[in-house]
């Protein structure tokens, strides 16, 4: 892929750069005021991705499409599960079993594949779990017994889960934390209208071609993205390429970069002398216990539970929709996926929004403090009150979407006009959305030279708390009705919002708790690596006085 280049800075001044932008952001800076040294510290940095604005465009469109292989995992047979129960001969409660296995496999497997991204790149982790996602689906249409559906869904989401870590960890090796909300939320859009959407789809297939059918789309889709992501999709991986200007190698050079650098290197033979000697890139092995790392901090841990029972509310309903449907409206297989459009024009309408409020936000915030914003340079975020700036987003929000999830239950317990309930499933679509593309936003902000590790961690505690939700909701709409069971989701939704206040007041100073903390030991290794260094160099001599 082609990308507009800025001038080329030396390796040392890389370096100092990625120094700088990996530090922690709650480390307490040597001076608080902005003078004119700090000033031109920031003109004279590089700039933090030298991808043009249209490359970072299409890098964000791609992990877009890419993220919808989780979802449409996930959804594309939920209007299905009646005939798949009758096929293989199994109760209904045993199919909606396989929903459960998938989604507690979605919350382990991204831990594996993260670690690998943050370290060996992101190419080379999209094409595992395009790889693992075509053989399960490939799988899944010749299957005919329900063990082999259980498996093989675990495996399907061992390759579709990871590609969700990878696409917010891709938005954070290119996107500053100014511009961050806005391309967050573009490319979380596949991850947002994908249960949505995906039973629409879904739907139409099962009843026109049979359920073989879904996993076979899905195994094509899969086909199609890895073809896409091998010829045209650069790595992004600041620990491969810094800010895209350090040369990719191997699996991570796409086939159009290799092309485009073999050219160059055509042309400029004669110029250059005899090659350096590449050095090999040594690959770390996966530790999925890095996402534990992320859970023992305490702002993150509050923002990931919040940010995962919250979330739960567009899974519950996803789950519980069919059936709610069928039961007051008697539809069939395709009205009801078509019933799922409104919840994905909510959260589509959330992608292509609300990103551009999060930076509105960040910049009156900036402004406020005095922080001077360059386009395309990474802001020093030390001192720089990043929760307030995304979590007064995130009030106004969850009160809409608990609002409307509340009326949506009431709606179907009366069986109003289908018109009440698909309004209420656009307003609970933004609202969710919206505080689930703002929260993660934060914990990129927060971690954002461990980017993929953070978002499996909201995969991990999201899954496996949809996964209990998504169990739990049919019953209690058969035994509470749906009115009284939304009502009670949305009551624990308004118990949860003193969690955005308790952010808000006391993350900042978290943050810089931890950051002294870190310095501390770091202070502690350093000094304990020169004192082992000087007794090394003490004996040196005595050695060799003795030899002689």
């Amino acid at each position: 892929m082609t990308t507009t280049m800025e001038p080329k800075v030396s390796s040392k001044a890389q370096l100092q750069t990625t120094t700088h932008q990996n530090a922690p952001i709650g480390a307490i800076p040597p001076d608080n005021d902005l003078n004119n040294d700090s000033l031109s510290r920031v003109v004279s940095t590089p700039p933090y991705s030298i991808f043009s604005s249209k490359t970072k465009g299409f890098i964000v469109f791609m992990v877009c499409i890419s993220a919808l292989i989780s979802p449409f995992a996930a959804t594309l047979f939920y209007p299905a599960l009646n005939v798949l129960a009758e096929q293989l001969h199994v109760t209904s409660s045993l199919v909606n079993l396989s929903i459960t296995t998938y989604m507690l496999a979605q919350a382990i497997a991204p831990a594996l594949i993260a670690s690998i991204s943050d370290t060996g790149g992101r190419r080379l982790s999209f094409i595992i779990c395009f790889v693992i996602y075509i053989v399960a689906n490939i799988g899944l249409a010749l299957q005919t017994n329900y063990a082999a559906l259980l498996v093989l869904r675990c495996v399907q989401a061992a390759g579709s889960s990871g590609s969700i870590a990878l696409s917010i960890a891709v938005v954070a090796d290119v996107a500053t934390s100014a511009e961050r909300g806005k391309y967050m939320g573009y490319a979380t859009a596949g991850i947002l209208i994908g249960p949505a959407f995906g039973p629409t789809l879904g739907g139409a297939l099962a009843q026109y071609l049979g359920w073989r059918s879904i996993f076979w789309f899905l195994a094509i889709f899969g086909a199609v993205l890895l073809f896409m992501f091998v010829i045209l999709f650069p790595e992004t991986c600041r620990a491969v390429v810094g800010n895209g200007s350090i040369p990719a190698r191997g699996v991570s050079l796409s086939v159009l970069g290799y092309m485009a650098a073999r050219k160059q290197a055509n042309a400029d033979l004669e110029s250059m002398g005899p090659p350096e000697p590449k050095k090999k890139r040594e690959l770390s092995l996966p530790n999925p216990l890095s996402v534990l790392a992320i859970l023992k901090d305490k702002e993150s841990a509050i923002i990931l539970i919040y940010n995962g029972f919250f979330f739960n509310g567009q899974m519950i309903i996803a789950a519980s929709l069919p059936y709610m449907l069928e039961q007051a409206y008697g539809y069939d297989e395709l009205t009801v996926g078509l019933c799922f459009i409104a919840l994905g024009m909510g959260a589509l309408t959330c992608s292509l929004t609300m990103g551009h409020v999060v930076d509105w936000n960040f910049q009156r915030h900036a402004t406020r403090v005095g922080m001077i914003i360059q386009k395309g340079k990474q802001s020093d975020l030390r001192n720089f009150p990043i929760e307030k700036a995304r979590m007064e987003i995130v009030a106004p929000v969850h009160l809409l979407g608990t609002i409307s999830l509340i009326i949506f239950g009431w709606t179907i317990k009366f069986r109003t006009h289908i018109a009440g309930p698909e309004i209420m499933l656009f307003f609970t679509g933004f609202g969710i959305c919206s505080a689930f593309n703002a929260t993660n936003t934060l914990l990129i902000d927060l971690h954002r030279d461990k980017a993929a590790t953070a978002t499996a961690a909201v995969n991990f505690v999201r899954c496996l708390i949809s996964a209990g939700g998504v169990a739990a909701i049919v019953p209690m709409v058969k035994a509470m009705n749906a009115g009284w069971c939304f009502t009670f989701v949305g009551f624990v939704y308004l118990l949860m919002m003193p969690m955005i206040w308790i952010v808000m007041k006391y993350g900042q100073q978290w943050r810089n708790e931890a950051a002294e903390k870190k310095e501390a030991m770091e202070a502690k290794d350093k000094e304990k690596e020169e004192a082992s260094t000087a007794d090394a160099r003490s004996i040196e001599p005595a050695s060799s006085t003795q030899k002689v």
